[in-house]
């Protein structure tokens, strides 16, 4: 080997080990860059879930409150999100016990096992109901829990409070015969458990409506409602003291735009009454703001989706309107085509709509009456007929059989006017959102009227047509189809969706309810069986519907609609179709 051939490979060897010391060096760092990058993604997303609970110990630390003096609990009941602090431990929970209580009531009088009037202990049930709730009476509380303890056995033998406490734990959400023993040791509950209560008691539906009622009657000044005044709050305090402490506690559904569940446990928290008040406005504020997030990224979604449609659609179109290369292929892509791209096109020649039995006949004539000339004239050679001008007589019989011919195939001519139809669809939208009836219904078929302008002298009715017209925005959606005498139209259109209300109508409803109950008398709200009046149902889904309607944009849809035309003395005129007037209407679901 080489002097020049062993220098050669050396450095080659330094050449590599160079690179490997370059390149190790800038893989580590990679690696530690992704690794921060990892670490800082987690930060984010631990930040995003502990937002709640970041802004509730901002608010304790205002108050100069130990955190490890509180436990808290919030759940929305229309998305479903949900926060704890100290959630599964037990504390005192003061006269917060009296919801499960009475709620164990309204269930046996649901199920028909007692009344409103069922004597206990010397008072009708409904007394002792507004008496735990409203004045949170212990001696009233304690006559119940007898009355529930004393309606089972258990083995070995308890107390009426323990069987009590045995009754209620479903509405808790524990197994009775599972729960950990701190249940049954005292009047103690977690967070979770009394948020799990709030949720049944809002998901209970007409059963619980009264002690949600009587719950927004307690205190309306104090705890939780001492400063909160923009929403309904249906809630239950509790208080205890044992020298030195003070447990002082508040359970409550707030009706927000989103209504949710709260608690909070205080154990000997400073300025406890401060953190109770605060705490409620809180938590109101967060579910407004996670409500305002939810309508935009719904609004946003349904925009995306709008242009997703919209786009899907004129991919369709173009795909339907390309045409194939073989016959094959044609008949494939004609059937798979949706019906409007298979009609027959109207500006194609007519003689495309031959039928084979047709012209069977016209020849079978044709032949007939030329075979008939020519053995007249042969038989009849005398008579000094022209041969040729017979057969040009033959040939204009047999032209005037092709004229008669598209009647006998059932061919029509009639005019086809392309322009006009969209233009008719633009005017009739264009009228109905500037809010001309008259305008409107000239672009109707058949002397129809919309009746989607028509004043409405009843205020939720005329609130929720104004709000629906204000909604109105069309589109049209590629080329109007027309086929002789008629046409159509493909249409998007955002309309105002009654059928997206119903679920925060239903809340809504409720909530007012609640809120009129604050104001008259019991017997002016209730029948003798305990439900409420039809007028004041009445008078709370209206104030829901009007209260919904202040911010629409919340229920805007958008869908397709076909818009049917035909061809009148007077132009095109859009046939008045169910399909189009329900959309219009905002009945969509």
């Amino acid at each position: 080997m080489s002097e020049y051939t062993v220098k050669k490979r050396i450095t080659a060897l330094i050449a590599c080990l160079l690179l490997v010391l370059a390149v190790i060096p800038c893989a580590f760092a990679e690696a530690g860059e992704a690794a921060a990058e990892t670490e800082i993604g987690r930060e984010e997303s631990g930040e995003q879930q502990s937002d709640w609970e970041t802004r509730l110990l901002l608010m304790l630390q205002e108050h100069d409150a130990n955190p490890d003096t509180i436990g808290a609990g919030y759940y929305n009941l229309a998305t479903g999100e949900e926060h704890y602090y100290n959630g599964d431990q037990y504390r005192v929970s003061g006269s917060m016990y009296k919801v499960p209580l009475n709620m164990l009531f309204m269930d046996w009088i649901a199920e028909g096992k007692m009344t409103l009037d069922e004597p206990i202990g010397g008072y009708r049930y409904v007394q002792l109901l507004e008496g735990t709730i409203i004045d949170s009476n212990n001696e009233y509380a304690k006559l119940l829990w007898d009355y529930a303890g004393a309606t089972i056995e258990t083995n070995p033998a308890s107390t009426l409070y323990h069987r009590y406490r045995i009754l209620i734990a479903p509405l808790m959400g524990e197994d009775p015969d599972n729960v950990d023993d701190k249940y049954y040791e005292n009047n103690f509950f977690t967070p979770r458990q009394v948020i799990t209560c709030l949720r049944r008691l809002y998901d209970g539906g007409e059963k619980y409506d009264r002690l949600i009622a009587t719950m927004q009657r307690a205190e309306p000044e104090k705890y939780f409602k001492l400063r909160e005044r923009r929403f309904n709050i249906a809630h239950k305090y509790g208080w205890y003291a044992e020298d030195p402490i003070l447990y002082l506690n508040d359970c409550a559904l707030c009706f927000t735009d989103d209504p949710i569940a709260i608690v909070l446990f205080t154990t000997g928290t400073e300025n406890a009454y401060g953190v109770l008040t605060d705490f409620c406005t809180l938590m109101c504020d967060y579910a407004q703001e996670k409500h305002a997030e939810r309508v935009e990224l719904e609004r946003q979604e349904a925009e995306a989706a709008a242009l997703a449609e919209e786009r899907d659609r004129l991919a369709a179109e173009s795909a339907a309107a390309a045409t194939p290369s073989d016959a094959t292929a044609s008949q494939t892509e004609t059937s798979k085509a949706p019906m409007a791209v298979q009609t027959p096109n109207p500006q194609e020649s007519w003689l495309h709509e031959l039928t084979l039995r047709p012209v069977i006949a016209l020849g079978l004539i044709a032949a007939g009456n030329l075979a008939a000339f020519i053995w007249f004239c042969i038989r009849h050679r005398n008579t000094g007929i022209n041969l040729w001008y017979g057969l040009g007589a033959i040939i204009l019989a047999t032209a005037a059989l092709l004229a008669c011919f598209p009647a006998m195939s059932g061919v029509s001519f009639i005019a086809v006017h392309e322009e006009g139809a969209p233009e008719a669809v633009e005017g009739f939208f264009q009228a109905l959102e500037r809010g001309d009836a008259d305008a409107a219904d000239s672009w109707l078929a058949y002397g129809a009227e919309s009746g989607l302008l028509t004043p409405e002298t009843d205020a939720m009715h005329a609130a929720a047509l104004q709000a629906l017209r204000a909604s109105w925005e069309h589109k049209l959606m590629g080329a109007c189809t027309v086929e002789k005498a008629s046409a159509w139209q493909e249409v998007q259109l955002r309309v105002l969706d009654f059928s997206k209300m119903e679920k925060d109508l239903q809340t809504e409803t409720r909530a007012q309810l609640l809120n009129l109950s604050r104001s008259m008398k019991r017997e002016e709200i209730f029948d003798e069986a305990g439900n409420y009046r039809s007028a004041v149902a009445g008078q709370a889904y209206d104030r829901a519907m009007v209260h919904l309607l202040e911010q629409p944009q919340a229920y805007y849809n958008t869908v397709s609609c076909r818009v049917e035309l035909t061809l009148t003395r007077d132009g095109w005129k859009i046939v008045p179709t169910r399909n189009l007037i329900t959309a219009l209407s905002g009945k969509l679901g």
